[in-house]
């Protein structure tokens, strides 16, 4: 950052990346209030897991080319009709379980990590069911913060707005030491003198 100019762009640069990242944690905080709203907020029911499967996905960019991989259980809990948003229920009124839903996992590039979810629930197992009272979301009550939050996005973005802030502030401190110099320094080396070819020196002796 040799002068005034070339440091003003550079903090107008990293305002541009500090306003991207803003964003981006606007989106990770809301998916994270989000999560916790619903763990603390919604209605528990009791119900079990009746089918798990790990599926995976492929990202919509060319870039993103890799696999996605993710548990999606299947459940039923106990539930009055008038209570299940899901979109199915069963008309058997006899059935203690009538309402079925589906809960996915957060997902990870790793299918060894999938199936390593896919091994924490049994089929038939008794679990407690957070289910949307205005919606059709269901969540499995007691899965850990790691595996339910946005845990690689948080790093992410806090990495990134950690990086970009540190960078500002250099600049900050470099532009607020340009300002006590004068107006028209540069501390860039200057062009060096074009040494005297060989067509030259020739010239020199026929002279």
């Amino acid at each position: 950052m040799p002068n005034r100019g070339r440091t003003r762009f550079l903090r107008g640069a990293v305002l541009l990346f500090l306003a991207f990242g803003a964003l981006g944690c606007l989106s990770v905080t809301v998916r994270a209030l989000s999560e916790f709203y619903a763990r603390h907020r919604w209605h528990v029911a009791q119900g079990v897991v009746t089918a798990a499967e790990v599926k995976s996905y492929t990202g919509p960019s060319l870039r993103d080319h890799v696999a996605h991989y993710f548990v999606e259980y299947e459940v039923r809990f106990a539930v009055p009709a008038d209570q299940c948003l899901t979109a199915t229920i069963y008309s058997d009124e006899r059935e203690p379980l009538p309402c079925w839903g589906i809960f996915r996992t957060r997902s990870t590039d790793s299918w060894t990590t999938a199936n390593a979810w896919l091994e924490r629930r049994r089929l038939n197992s008794p679990v407690g069911i957070l289910h949307d009272p205005h919606g059709p979301d269901v969540k499995v009550v007691g899965e850990s913060s790691w595996l339910v939050y946005p845990v690689k996005g948080i790093l992410t973005m806090s990495g990134w707005m950690a990086f970009f802030l540190t960078f500002l502030n250099i600049a900050q401190r470099r532009l607020r030491f340009l300002q006590t110099l004068p107006e028209d320094y540069d501390a860039s080396p200057p062009p060096s003198s074009q040494s005297p070819g060989p067509n030259d020196l020739i010239d020199l002796k026929l002279s």
